[in-house]
């Protein structure tokens, strides 16, 4: 269970499903019944509009190349899973050099079966990444033609659940703490005239949260669930423009189910409320709907459809209020022959800005295919599209990638 807004956890699953999911013939198994998994993924893209630039601006294209190195350790005793991951990702642009990067994720994922009825799961992330120009802090024309590098952060997160329940009971609980510090590398002292209040030193934070869920078995392959979540938010410094305090605390109550239909259908819906609070009463809050889900379904054992949908406030980067977002994300994939497949993906985000007449409406296509010399080992050439339409002129672009790359699990 993860407070919604929390999203370092949702690259903590995707990253160690992408291990778990190899071939249990990978990697290598030490006398201590470790398994080393060394992975590589590696990607040749062509970009026609770098810094998401609007029609009013000259758009620059690139090659860029990009090298992701990693190693996963994992073990399974006793019930007990413990699972490390450590990945580089290193991009270099072949005619804007000031767009290269280096990022680094560490990721630690461990459950422990204490007893029949008793669990626990300990998972902690190190992620040192980068925001693209034309995105986040860097959003517009404005400020994507003046950076002369992408937006640096590390973010350290940490969470400890414990779960109460046998397998197969009527009733579950679940329980969690957690706690993430946010960190800005670079612009953090903005000078230029009208551009200072988005010096990245006033998007520091570190925040709390917590959360209970009590899950009630229906049916052999259905739960019904109740939820509570909430995540206090705590910023180093107000904003420079109002001297207001950014800090708020976000408290979710959520019902819904959890299913997992004979391996061909799995999936989960909340729907509930949102109360974001700001620590400033002169700073607008937010009360209203929130959603999500998570859907997967396998008809044959060759083409799978997933779904991911999500309804919420969350902290803006260009703003000092809260923004209102709409976000829904699917993909096909599907094998014509015994290795080779497609894959169709489509996202679409709006985002509507409280306190401002700003709207933005992104909607990314990414279209692909691929042949898996193995289950660990693959090529893929595709096409992906970015379009954004925002209220804002100067924000509005459109950004194709073209791209080949190959993945592979030793």
């Amino acid at each position: 269970m993860k407070s919604p807004q929390n999203g370092i956890f949702v690259v903590i699953g995707f990253a160690m499903s992408f291990a778990t999911s190899a071939n249990e013939q990978s990697g290598y198994i030490t006398e201590s019944g470790i398994r080393v998994l060394p992975i590589l993924e590696s990607k040749i893209e062509h970009v026609d509009n770098i810094g998401r630039l609007s029609d009013a601006q000259k758009a620059q294209s690139s090659t860029v190349f990009v090298i992701e190195p990693g190693v996963v350790l994992s073990s399974d005793r006793n019930g007990n899973s413990y699972n490390v991951l450590y990945q580089l990702s290193s991009g270099h642009y072949f005619d804007s050099s000031d767009d290269n990067y280096i990022d680094h994720k560490l990721i630690s994922n461990n459950s422990i079966q204490l007893s029949r009825r008793h669990a626990i799961g300990i998972n902690y992330a190190y992620i040192n990444s980068h925001q693209e120009r034309g995105t986040g802090l860097l959003a517009g024309d404005e400020l994507s033609t003046i950076a002369d590098e992408p937006v640096r952060f590390s973010i350290h997160s940490a969470s400890l659940t414990y779960a109460f329940g046998s397998q197969g009971a009527k009733g579950l609980i679940e329980s969690n703490i957690k706690y993430e510090n946010k960190r800005f590398d670079n612009y953090r002292d903005i000078t230029l005239t009208n551009y200072s209040q988005l010096s990245t030193r006033y998007k520091d934070y570190d925040e709390f949260g917590g959360g209970l869920g009590f899950y009630y078995r229906l049916s052999p392959s259905t739960q019904l669930l109740t939820e509570f979540n909430l995540a206090s938010r705590d910023y180093e410094l107000n904003d420079p423009e109002t001297n207001q305090s950014q800090d708020n605390l976000d408290t979710y109550y959520y019902v819904g189910a959890r299913w997992d239909l004979t391996g061909k259908t799995e999936g989960k819906f909340r729907v509930g409320l949102q109360d974001k609070n700001y620590e400033d009463k002169t700073k607008t809050d937010f009360d209203g709907v929130s959603w999500d889900l998570e859907f997967s379904w396998k008809p044959v054992n060759y083409s799978t459809f997933s779904l991911a949908a999500a309804l919420r406030a969350l902290d803006p980067y260009q703003s000092s209020d809260f923004v209102d977002r709409t976000s829904f994300e699917g993909d096909w994939k599907h094998f014509w022959v015994s290795n080779f497949y497609s894959k169709l993906a489509l996202d679409y985000i709006q985002d509507d800005y409280s306190g401002s007449q700003r709207e933005d409406e992104l909607i990314r296509t990414d279209v692909s295919l691929g042949y898996e010399l193995r289950q660990y080992m693959g090529i893929a050439m595709g096409w992906r599209q970015e379009s954004n339409d925002s209220s804002i002129e100067s924000n509005t672009y459109d950004q194709n990638v073209w791209y080949l790359s190959a993945n592979l699990l030793f």
